[in-house]
């Protein structure tokens, strides 16, 4: 039922599926005038509802029954759950399939007469760049994601002949606050426009089945969206705003598909051989974004620096520490002269890192090289090893873990080392050894709870110790996690709640567990090979994701790049390494 609301026409009760993505939460906001009751829906944790306006409904779109049930009492939806990212087909049909079906069942046996579509620009993703298409182009997906979207277009059309469901299909650009490379400059939406697209569709009477692209008015824009006209869309904002930004990043190679394709990376992801199958119980929500694609070799120790408001990591054996900072989306490296596996901030600026052969101080130059001076020398038990993973405990203290390089000819010759001392006195203590490679490091938010895990695919175990923060000693160890729900346990950061997240290498997940060791849910992201997670942001509630890229990947694939997810949860702050 619509009502009037002074100007403004208002729904009684709005559905908003995919809430917990990162449109999703744009829309939590901007759609409130627009419905006496929103009822915001999402596999994945979401804020509690805010008001008698807001109704939190934790629903499967795979489960057709509870999707029924969501849909009783509803008037409209706004249907952008499902995944966001290009996947393998079993992971697709889930959600975006099955899950689109059962929503428009749902809306046939409640009576919903209007839904507005999440579709995408991905359905016409084949296209060249400059080839100029409107609504009646022919669709060229350009992946699974792309296939899944086209279906639903399909889906919503004939819900409309059959039925008399009106339904308005946008295909969205790229929604972000700002657009992040040439491409966007032509596909960008803001969600300002992106606001009012919706909510045209949501009121324009007579749409029946309609498709429009959801771009802003770019100047350069790829897309006739004279289709649009029905609905009285005119958007306000232009990429043009920020192209002088955009324009000083890199040329890219002439057959990078983000410089050939409608639909860039997308179309050169899979084939899918090689990942394996995800288990049903995988949430399907956390709107991957893509931060940087970087060809990282291995992408490692990811850590926010509050001070800066930037991400760093390293890429282990180019040596090089990267940072990225949101604000004005730059991006830096420094190079060192040997392999760099992870890093911990200084209290008084600077790094101090785990490398071939000791912990250094690293210190960031102006001519992009990384100033190295050692601390101490690491007691590897044979050459050719190096450091892995560390971190600093609640108290400063630094842990890191020794491993054999060539993971292909595993020895049981890694350690765990704790960094002790001050100044002069500095010095590493072995507290475990017979280890392959040592992992997953963290620590509960009251420090008292220390987590570890040896990756190689000969353990691919986690364990837990209670942790004495006085003097720095593991003990009571522990069976965490047998084995992860998906791939081999990779790097790992530590949420608020005291749930411990780690990526599950060669699945393209990222778990989180409970304190218990119950599994709570697996985020996706783009690429096989996660390798370490970590809390950033103003508010630490965004999840950032570094990955590996091996040799024999596609040219323009997206592994070694690296991601943001929505989890839902905010994390905790890493401590400073103290060592003076």
């Amino acid at each position: 039922m619509t009502v009037d609301s002074g100007s403004a026409r208002t729904y009684d009760r709005i559905l908003l599926t995919g809430a917990a993505g990162g449109l999703g939460k744009v829309l939590r906001e901007t759609l409130r005038p627009y419905a006496r009751v929103l009822r915001l829906s999402d596999i994945a944790s979401m804020a509690p509802a805010a008001g008698e306006h807001e109704e939190v409904v934790s629903c499967d779109l795979a489960d057709k029954d509870a999707v029924d049930a969501l849909l009783d009492g509803v008037d409209a939806v706004v249907h952008l759950g499902g995944v966001s990212v290009e996947r393998p087909f079993e992971e697709i049909i889930e959600a975006n399939i099955r899950g689109t079906y059962h929503l428009y069942e749902a809306a046939r046996r409640h009576g919903v007469r209007r839904i507005v579509f999440a579709s995408s620009n991905h359905v016409i993703g084949f296209h060249k760049q400059g080839v100029r298409l409107d609504d009646r182009s022919p669709r060229r997906p350009d992946g699974y994601y792309g296939l899944s979207k086209s279906f639903g277009e399909d889906l919503a059309n004939f819900y409309h002949d059959r039925y008399g469901i009106e339904t308005v299909s946008m295909r969205i650009g790229s929604s972000f606050p700002q657009p992040r490379n040439r491409r966007m400059m032509h596909t960008w939406l803001s969600y300002r426009d992106l606001t009012e697209l919706v909510r045209r569709g949501l009121f324009t009477p007579g749409v029946g089945h309609t498709v429009v692209y959801g771009v802003s008015d770019n100047r350069d824009v790829w897309w006739d969206n004279s289709g649009a006209a029905v609905l009285g869309y005119q958007p306000q904002d232009s990429s043009e705003t920020y192209r002088d930004e955009v324009e000083r990043q890199p040329e890219l190679a002439a057959d990078d598909p983000d410089a050939v394709y409608q639909g860039g990376a997308f179309t050169a992801a899979g084939p899918y051989e090689k990942t394996p199958p995800v288990r049903r119980a995988t949430r399907s929500a956390g709107d991957a974004e893509l931060v940087l694609q970087l060809r990282n070799q291995t992408g490692e120790s990811p850590v926010w620096h509050a001070g800066e408001q930037a991400l760093y990591w390293v890429d282990i054996p180019a040596g090089v520490l990267h940072r990225w900072r949101p604000s004005d989306q730059q991006h830096a490296s420094w190079r060192a002269n040997q392999q760099l596996s992870c890093i911990a901030a200084l209290p008084s600026g600077g790094w101090v890192g785990g490398m071939e052969d000791g912990i250094y101080r690293l210190t960031p130059g102006q001519d992009q090289t990384l100033a190295a001076e050692r601390l101490v020398l690491a007691p590897h038990a044979r050459a050719g090893m190096r450091f892995n993973d560390g971190r600093c405990d609640r108290q400063g203290r630094l842990w890191a873990g020794t491993m054999l390089s060539d993971m292909s000819r595993p020895a049981a010759v890694g350690a765990l080392y704790r960094l002790t001392g001050r100044g002069a006195g500095l010095r590493l203590e072995q507290v475990f050894d017979g280890m392959l490679v040592p992992n997953g490091l963290a620590f509960s938010p009251d420090g008292r709870t220390m987590y570890l895990s040896d990756s190689h695919p000969q353990q691919q175990r986690v364990w837990a110790f209670d942790y004495d923060i006085e003097r720095g000693v593991p003990g009571n160890r522990r069976l965490f996690i047998e084995k992860l729900a998906g791939g081999r346990p990779d790097g790992a950061a530590i949420d608020a709640d005291g749930c411990y997240w780690i990526c599950g290498n060669d699945a393209g997940l990222v778990h989180r567990y409970t304190p218990e060791g119950r599994l709570d849910r697996s985020l996706r992201v783009p690429v096989a090979k996660p390798a370490m997670c970590a809390f950033g942001g103003k508010d630490l509630d965004i999840l950032f994701v570094t990955s590996i890229r091996l040799p024999d990947a596609a040219p323009q694939a997206l592994d070694g790049a690296v991601f943001a997810l929505n989890p839902g949860v905010r994390g905790v702050a890493e401590s400073a390494c103290i060592i003076s």
